[in-house]
C-alpha cells in the first residue's frame, strides 16, 4: 500500500483507480525514502508508466528507461527498423543504466529498476556539471556507469582502467520521458562537458559493409556493441558484438544456477545468427565454437570445485567511495534488492575516497550445486 497523499498523486497523474488497486495488491507500487526524500516507484508498468518509473513527493515525475528493440541479422534488422532513414551509430557501453534528475535541490541517481543508489548518487557529481541542472532542471540525463570498480558489474569496458566512468547516450524530459533530438544531445554535452559514449557517425544502408567492419573491430577490442537511432530517437536498435555475446555467459556461467537458462540461451542465438550471417565456417567457424564451449563450461566447472572443496559461489567487487557512510547503505541497498554481501575491506586511499571491496554470495547456487554434488537424485 502506498500512503494517502501518493495515492492522491498517483490518480491525479491518470493511473486509473482500479489499476492503482491492483498494483497496491501485488506490490507493484512501493513506497520508498532516501535521504528524507519520499518517492514511489513502479514494479510493474500502468497506465504509460512503464516498470521502474519514479514519481517524487514534489510531483516530478521520471519515467521508467524503455526497453530497446535488439537485431540479430544486422543487415536485414536495420532494412526493417530503420527503412531508407539515416540513423546514427553510437557505442553500447558495458555498465549499468542510471537516471540522473535533480529533485529538491539533490541531484540523484536512479537505477533501472527504480531505486535511488546511494553509490551513484554520492559519485554522479564526480562526472556531472551540476550546472546543467540548474539550467535545465526538468531534464533527466541517461547514461551508462561503467569501469572495473563498479557495485553491479564484474567487468567494465577495456578503456576504463580503473575506478568507474559515467557516459551519456540519452536527455530526457521529466513526466514525459520523450528523448531530444540527438544533435541537440550533443550539443548541450559538449556544452556542460559530460562525457558521452562514443559516437560513430550518421550511416544508412548504403553503409552496411562499414557497419560490419565497425562491429568486427569493436569485439576486437572486447567491446560490447552499438546502438542505432534516428536523429529524432523515434527509431532505436541496439546490436552486440560477438565478443560480447560469448563473455556474458563466461561471467554468466560462474553463477550458473543463479540465472535463467534464457540468459544464455539468448546470447547463444545471438553468437549463431552472427556466424549465419557472416557465413562462417572451417577454422574460423571452430574458433567461436571452441571459445563458447570454454566460456559456458570452465567458469561453470570451477564453480563446481569451489563448492565441493566446501566454498561458495561468489563474486568480489571493489568501489571508491568518499564516506564510509555510503559503504553501509549500499549493504542497506542490496538487501532490500534481496541481495547477500559482505564488506570485505576498507582502505582509506588518502586523496578524499576509500576503496571498499565487498563479497556477493550467491547461496541458492550454492546449495544446488553442494546437493547435486553430494548425490542427490532429481527427475528432470
Amino acid at each position: 500500500m502506498v500512503s494517502s497523499s501518493f495515492r492522491a498523486t498517483l490518480l491525479k497523474l491518470g493511473v486509473p483507480e482500479d489499476r492503482l488497486a491492483v498494483l497496491e495488491g501485488k506490490g507493484g507500487v512501493v513506497e520508498g525514502e532516501f535521504e528524507g526524500i519520499r518517492y514511489v516507484r513502479f514494479r510493474d508498468s500502468a497506465k504509460g508508466f512503464r516498470r521502474g518509473t519514479v514519481v517524487f513527493e514534489n510531483g516530478d515525475v521520471v519515467l521508467g528507461f524503455p526497453h530497446i528493440k535488439r537485431v540479430v541479422q544486422l543487415g536485414r534488422g536495420i532494412k526493417r527498423v530503420f527503412k531508407n532513414r539515416p540513423f546514427y551509430v553510437e557505442e553500447k557501453v558495458d555498465g549499468y543504466n542510471v537516471r540522473v534528475v535533480k529533485v529538491k535541490d539533490r541531484v540523484l541517481a536512479l537505477t533501472r529498476g527504480g531505486f535511488i543508489c546511494p553509490f551513484t548518487t554520492e559519485r554522479i557529481l564526480d562526472f556531472i556539471n551540476d550546472e546543467f541542472f540548474k539550467d535545465y532542471p526538468n531534464l533527466v540525463l541517461a547514461g551508462e556507469m561503467a569501469g572495473p570498480e563498479s557495485p553491479y558489474i564484474v567487468e567494465g569496458p577495456p578503456y576504463v582502467k580503473e575506478d568507474i566512468e559515467f557516459f551519456l547516450f540519452d536527455i530526457q524530459e521529466k513526466g514525459t520521458g520523450r528523448s531530444l533530438p540527438v544533435e541537440e544531445r550533443y550539443k548541450l554535452a559538449e556544452e556542460y562537458g559530460i562525457e558521452q559514449v562514443e559516437r560513430f557517425g550518421l550511416f544508412n544502408r548504403s553503409r552496411i559493409d562499414e557497419l560490419y567492419d565497425l562491429i568486427e573491430r569493436l569485439s576486437r577490442e572486447k567491446r560490447e556493441g552499438v546502438v542505432m537511432k534516428t536523429p529524432d530517437m523515434k527509431r532505436i536498435a541496439k546490436y552486440v558484438t560477438p565478443y560480447a555475446n560469448i563473455n556474458d555467459i563466461k561471467i554468466g556461467s560462474h553463477i550458473f544456477f543463479d540465472l535463467p537458462h534464457g540468459y544464455f540461451m539468448g546470447r547463444i542465438k545471438r553468437l549463431a545468427f552472427y556466424l549465419a550471417e557472416k557465413h562462417l565456417r572451417g577454422e574460423e567457424f571452430d574458433e567461436y565454437a571452441k571459445a563458447l564451449g570454454k566460456a559456458l563450461l570452465r567458469p561453470f566447472v570451477e564453480s563446481i570445485h569451489e563448492v565441493a572443496n566446501g566454498g561458495e559461489v561468489e563474486e568480489v567487487f571493489t568501489v571508491r567511495v568518499k564516506s564510509i557512510s555510503t559503504a553501509h547503505k549500499m549493504v542497506t541497498h542490496f538487501e532490500r534488492l534481496g541481495v547477500k554481501i559482505h564488506i570485505e575491506d576498507i582502505e582509506d586511499l588518502g586523496n578524499g575516497y576509500w576503496r571498499i571491496t565487498f563479497k556477493r554470495v550467491y547461496p541458492d547456487a550454492t546449495r544446488e550445486i553442494r546437493e547435486l554434488w553430494n548425490g542427490r537424485a532429481f527427475v528432470d
